[in-house]
């Protein structure tokens, strides 16, 4: 194609986007703003593109909305003033120079946080696209600058994943309004209720926040194999595509003080809520989960659904209502994304620190997830340092204990980390060491499978060798040493070592596999 305006009509209505419904809340992208300022084919072009990708629908309506708002319109600020000489007029005459100018204009005009990085990565994602399509006929590997905002990743704060306490006190917020919801009693508006149940589905499920709003009402399916569980599946443009996550089922109960925070009974009541809505909302929208009322001065019966805009205020309504405030005393903020970071970290603990197992559960790659969520706070840098189990060397003093894989458990059903549903039994067993309800009771057996679960953590401290383990290796290491300690100064020696040779040389099956697995993934295999 060629990279000229010649042939190209410019007539208002061709170079305007009607857009289907959005999380930006975009209805339109405009591009005739920008015709008579020297760069009609910048405009036009790049609102060719952006239909075509529109039509193809392999892009998220928010990303193509990205490419005109943030990325070309930027631009075209930057080449309208007087801060680059011979301005390109096409996307063709677009030179190296021009993007190494453009990245040092940002800079000075947004030199905090990520705002200059996204809006030149929003543009260089355009003139790939526009490459794609012949409007760029330079290579673009010799077009773009290399690495043109280094240790972004340091000047921009993520937010930090809820501490314990702060998550726990917000759960509890949320239990009492699910209440107050249930028995009709509550306060707040549609958009707070709604946003009630999609902050505990989130903090569940731990979605991403647009596939979260844009659940559909069909979304919850039987799990395949386990009766107690039911999967969600949302859909994630960038990446995987469609994801399904596992949630535990419970029933949602009548006696209100029971109410589980449970994925599945609170999503149930969701859709039990926005039921009579449906018929009511439009076609872009009956199909979604978050139905409400508007409440809105002169459209208080319309039909709408949670927004990220309405998301934010709702979840600042609902912390101001139940003065809720973080580990310093200040107002808690609590975003989705938090929420999310507070659920991975929870996983890591959990797992042992297996950076593989954790990005599976989560829906992406080892390195998005090492890069972006998992956060060693230090909660969690303290919390392995004490070692809490209860010892029973004589006999079991009339206290039940149940085996488990690294010793037994006082509680398994009601325990520090069981669901505590007097159903199912708890299985977090790679976190029993940190747990109130963590027994031994000093036979051969039950140190054997003590010592089993140290000859894992000694193979997890060898599969993780690069310097950025370091503290996680010191803390595993804190383990294996306390388990010494904690059986030499308990149990008889000669049982001790009995148990710890058995162990050494054939570990419980249960570790075992988790030790092979390691072993296989050093030694490259798959």
């Amino acid at each position: 194609m060629q990279s000229v305006t010649k042939g190209f009509e410019a007539v208002e209505d061709s170079i305007k986007i009607d857009l289907p419904r959005n999380p930006r809340n975009h209805r339109q992208l405009d591009h005739s703003q920008y015709i008579g300022l020297g760069f009609d084919a910048w405009a036009i072009q790049s609102i060719y593109v952006i239909k075509a990708l529109l039509q193809g629908g392999n892009f998220s309506v928010a990303t193509l909305i990205g490419y005109s708002v943030n990325g070309l319109r930027f631009f075209l600020r930057f080449v309208g003033g007087s801060s680059v000489e011979s301005p390109p007029a096409t996307p063709n005459g677009l030179t190296k120079r021009h993007l190494e100018r453009y990245v040092s204009w940002l800079k000075l005009k947004y030199p905090n946080g990520s705002t200059a990085k996204n809006y030149y990565t929003s543009f260089k994602s355009l003139v790939f696209v526009l490459a794609d399509y012949g409007f760029v006929e330079i290579d673009t590997d010799d077009l773009f600058p290399p690495n043109p905002f280094p240790n972004n990743a340091q000047s921009t704060k993520d937010a930090d994943p809820l501490t314990m306490g702060e998550m726990q006190r917000l759960l509890g917020a949320l239990k009492s309004d699910l209440v107050a919801i249930h028995k009709g009693t509550f306060l707040g508006n549609g958009a707070e209720a709604m946003a009630v149940m999609l902050l505990i589905t989130a903090a569940r499920s731990g979605i991403n926040t647009t596939p979260l709003l844009e659940m559909t009402r069909d979304a919850l399916k039987p799990h395949p194999f386990v009766p107690n569980l039911r999967l969600i599946t949302t859909n994630k443009r960038r990446g995987k595509g469609a994801q399904s996550k596992t949630i535990r089922q419970t029933n949602l109960l009548d006696k209100y003080s029971a109410i589980p925070l449970d994925g599945v009974a609170v999503l149930n009541k969701a859709l039990e809520i926005s039921k009579p809505l449906v018929a009511l909302a439009s076609e872009e929208i009956y199909s979604y989960v978050w139905l409400y009322r508007s409440g809105q001065r002169g459209g208080a019966n319309n039909i709408v659904t949670l927004t990220a805009g309405a998301l934010y205020v709702s979840i600042k309504s609902i912390c101001e209502r139940h003065a809720l405030q973080d580990d310093l005393g200040d107002r808690l903020h609590v975003t989705l994304s938090r929420l999310r970071k507070t659920m991975e970290s929870r996983l890591w603990k959990l797992s042992g620190g297996d950076i593989l197992e954790v990005s599976s559960v989560m829906g992406h790659t080892p390195g998005v997830a090492d890069n972006h969520y998992l956060k060693i706070n230090d909660e969690i840098k303290t919390e392995g340092a004490t070692f809490v189990g209860e010892a029973f060397p004589d006999k079991l003093r009339g206290i039940h204990v149940t085996p488990t894989p690294p010793g037994g458990c006082k509680d398994s059903l009601y325990g520090g980390w069981a669901p505590k549903d007097g159903v199912n039994h708890c299985s977090e067993f790679i976190h029993c060491l940190g747990c109130p309800s963590y027994a031994i009771v000093g036979t051969l057996e039950d140190l054997y499978r003590l010592f089993s679960y140290q000859q894992f953590l000694h193979a997890e401290v060898e599969y993780f060798l690069t310097d950025e383990w370091e503290a996680w290796r010191k803390r595993q290491l804190d383990y294996i040493n306390l388990i010494n300690e904690f059986t030499s100064r308990k149990f008889d020696a000669a049982l001790v070592e009995r148990a710890k040779s058995k162990a050494e040389s054939t570990p419980h099956l249960f570790w075992a596999k988790k030790i092979e697995f390691m072993k296989k993934k050093m030694g490259g295999g798959s």
